[in-house]
């Protein structure tokens, strides 16, 4: 005998969870025209390496619905932690970050 749950793309419901996107960029504090050239962006699991032709954009995927801890890091860089609330099927901009210069100059 086979059993399956009809409609349902994972019949075992095992690691299946309602998910969301977030987007944003990175940018110096001082300056919101220049974006941070490398990043590393993490939301639970779900990290991302940003380069220089990213421009400090970056979009994270498939991340769990509801309230999230959003940490940032580079280097040269004041580390950046954050709330943010990701909703189902839907895509939360967290908008430009300013990351401070731990040398108080633009690097």
């Amino acid at each position: 005998m086979l059993l399956g749950a009809k409609g349902c793309d994972n019949p075992n419901g095992q690691g299946v969870t309602d998910t969301g996107d977030v987007v944003g960029r990175i940018v110096e504090a001082n300056d919101p025209t220049l974006p941070i050239p490398t990043a590393v962006v993490a939301i639970g699991l779900r990290t991302i390496r940003l380069g220089p032709a990213d421009k400090g954009a970056f979009r994270l995927l498939a991340v769990p619905t509801g309230t999230q801890t959003m940490q940032i890091s580079s280097p040269g860089y004041q580390s950046y932690t954050a709330q943010v609330v990701v909703h189902k099927d839907q895509t939360s901009d967290v908008g430009p970050i300013g990351l401070a210069s731990l040398t108080g100059v633009p690097n």
